[in-house]
């Protein structure tokens, strides 16, 4: 039995049953990574007790914080020799044994917890000999024990600080460790980088601080300011402002703990901040013979989705192109399947304001229905245009609302969430099309209502002015006419796409082309005609 594995105390009642049934059972180890953490998937129990009675100067005599060192060792009563406990700056406690450099985040004051350690731990070193091998001594072994009835299985892996990996004792497939596939060496580093800062995030009080991680790290997103701030479409995970707070931050730990050799809350920070750029280093093929250098170029190919006609041929027709664009900026954003969190925030930020704008105009559209609707007689074409176009803003503002309800900030705040929406919406023959029109639709609903409205008040006037005349032509013009004028040259005036908004007449084609060539010339801007 290993010496640095000393018992404690004798077992608890509770425990003799267990501990009898570990006398005749091998502890099954389980390779795992790092990702397997139940960390936060773990119930938490409500904490009880049944003590009322404070005593006197009870801890006094204890440092609130403790940084490791060899006086430390019986600063937390009851742990085992050669153990300590340590809490991460989240709040989670694990415990490690630097005679063996185990750590381990299941509770070690438990006897049979702690002969479930023990005996995985021996089998993996007769193991580690067995191969001819031996741990580097920059390594260190997580354990983690379970042991329910007569199966007792500890998960384990290796984590070489020098090298930055994880790794085991064993050959272990990818499968069964959760991870994908890889092609060479190179990229299998790639893929176990991150595993090996998450490792280091959620035990970091005990290590020494890597100072060359710190300062490549501080490197990294000085060149994410500058990429972000020069390329749109840079592949950095992080926003200059980001970048920015983020240097300060370890700006100021690097000023104020200079003098610390462990300091757990500056490891854990730059562990975080180092696993969020090794995963999108990793997605983007970082250092490979084929690298995703830009946010927009594919990775793969997207052949097997197809462009919806019947889709596209509603959009530019009944939802006036509207859809159009949005699907272009959806396909954009969901290159590679691969969600930039801060892309996609600002792309649900204009489309939630887009909503809301939708539906208060939706909504002024429907009072100046029901004032039409009042003032005109019944039976006549401007009162069904008028109750059409009623109906058309009442869907607006609904739409509106229920899609800006389904859309909060606050279910789709982290990248996770996005990823999971976006799987949960796409479709397996059109991709991200349908859902380009399902969002299009209260803008859309919106102008359609505006057009109504428009028509019914040019004809109620019409109706209302008698026989054509000059007077009669300019005043139903000045009511209803000009404002479906303008609203489809500033459409074609200020989009990018053939025709106003997508709108297959011919002759709305030219109204639009030549008021908005005329807007051009008015406020001497170069005259592109491709884009009509």
């Amino acid at each position: 039995m290993n010496s640095s594995f000393t018992n404690f105390a004798p077992p608890s009642v509770q425990d003799r049953g267990l501990l009898n049934s570990l006398d005749h059972c091998q502890p099954v180890l389980r390779a795992v990574c790092p990702n397997a953490h139940r960390r936060y998937r773990a119930h938490a129990p409500p904490i009880t007790g049944d003590q009322h009675l404070i005593p006197e100067f009870s801890a006094v005599d204890k440092p609130a914080r403790v940084i490791f060192n060899e006086a430390t060792q019986n600063v937390t009563t009851g742990l085992p020799p050669n153990w300590y406990s340590y809490i991460q700056p989240e709040g989670a406690k694990y415990y490690y044994n630097p005679v063996s450099r185990v750590v381990t985040p299941s509770n070690v004051m438990k006897q049979d917890t702690l002969e479930l350690i023990q005996r995985s731990y021996d089998t993996l070193m007769e193991l580690v000999k067995a191969k001819g091998r031996e741990l580097p001594v920059t390594s260190e072994t997580y354990l983690e024990a379970q042991c329910e009835t007569e199966l007792c299985e500890c998960r384990y892996y290796f984590i070489s600080h020098s090298a930055r990996v994880p790794f085991w004792a064993e050959d272990v497939s990818t499968e069964a460790l959760g991870l994908e596939a890889v092609a060479n060496p190179e990229h299998m580093k790639s893929m176990l980088l991150p595993e090996y800062w998450l490792h280091v995030e959620h035990f970091p009080m005990h290590n020494l601080l890597p100072l060359e991680g710190e300062e490549e790290l501080i490197g990294i997103l000085a060149h994410g300011l500058v990429d972000d701030k020069t390329a749109p479409t840079s592949t950095t995970p992080y926003s200059a402002k980001e970048d920015k707070d983020f240097l300060e931050a370890l700006r100021v730990m690097k000023k104020n703990m200079v003098t610390m050799q462990h300091d757990g809350y500056r490891l854990c920070t730059v562990a975080r901040l180092w696993l969020m750029i090794a995963r999108t280093r990793h997605v983007n093929a970082y250092g490979l013979h084929a690298p995703r250098l830009d946010r927009l170029q594919s990775i793969g190919s997207l052949e097997g989705q197809e462009i919806s006609r019947i889709l596209e041929y509603l959009s530019n027709t009944l939802l006036l192109g509207v859809p159009k664009a949005t699907f272009k900026r959806l396909r954009s954003l969901w290159h590679g399947r691969i969600v930039y969190q801060r892309h996609w925030q600002a792309f649900f930020e204009d489309i939630r304001r887009e909503w809301i704008h939708s539906g208060v105009l939706a909504l002024g559209i429907w009072i100046a229905n029901v004032g039409l609707l009042y003032v005109t007689p019944a039976k006549t074409v401007s009162r069904d245009l008028a109750a059409i176009s009623c109906g058309l803003s009442v869907t607006g503002v609904l739409l509106s609302s229920v899609l800006y309800k389904l859309h909060t900030e606050d279910q789709l705040s982290g990248a996770y969430a996005i990823t999971e929406y976006l799987i949960r919406v796409e479709s397996y023959d059109y991709g991200l099309q349908p859902l380009s029109v399902m969002l299009s639709l209260p803008y859309t609903f919106a102008l359609w209502a505006i057009f109504t409205f428009s028509v019914a008040l040019v004809v109620a006037m019409s109706q209302y002015l008698g026989s054509f005349s000059l007077s009669t032509f300019l005043v139903t013009m000045t009511c209803g006419g000009f404002p479906i004028l303008f609203l489809f040259s500033a459409t074609a005036f200020f989009s990018g796409q053939s025709g106003p908004i997508g709108v297959g007449a011919e002759g709305m084609r030219w109204i639009g082309r030549s008021i908005g060539n005329a807007m051009r010339q008015l406020i001497g801007r170069p005259i592109n005609s491709d884009r009509f």
